[in-house]
């Protein structure tokens, strides 16, 4: 497995794993090119023989590298990819002397029970928050600990 960042020549594959794993939900187009075009965020892939299997896109603040989506191939699940790319934001926190957030939907057990093996903590909650009307989890790992 390789990280790399990633730039607009993957915004298709990009948004093809996002829409597969968030449908209605996922970033449009347009959102994402946004995203991968300016320096305020970091957004790497996780790739395997040259073919990208998941991606972090990720906002970078003046204290905080805050998780803004996280997706991985259906058939690559399982295999630590989503993990390599969460703690090589991990390991940029603590390089910037920043903390790192999440959001996670309160449904997605299979993301919350992964954030919280790599040692983030739940700090709010905000009902009804998802067009389903699902929970918010905001989630936070504080590397200065």
């Amino acid at each position: 497995m390789q990280i790399k960042k990633i730039d607009e020549s993957f915004l298709n594959e990009i948004y093809k794993i996002s829409f597969s794993e968030f449908c209605e939900e996922s970033y449009s187009l347009s959102q994402l090119k946004d995203c991968l075009n300016n320096k305020d965020y970091i957004c790497l892939g996780a790739f395997l023989n040259n073919e990208i299997t998941s991606y972090i896109i990720a906002l970078e603040t003046v204290d905080d590298i805050n998780i803004l989506s996280i997706a991985t191939k259906k058939e690559h699940k399982n295999k630590g990819f989503a993990s390599s790319l969460i703690e090589e934001i991990k390991k940029y926190a603590l390089n910037q002397k920043k903390s790192v957030s999440l959001e996670v939907k309160s449904k997605n057990i299979t993301a919350y029970n992964l954030y919280n093996k790599l040692g983030f903590k739940v700090i709010s909650k905000r009902l009804n928050y998802y067009k389903d009307k699902d929970t918010a989890i905001i989630m936070f790992f504080n590397l200065q600990q």
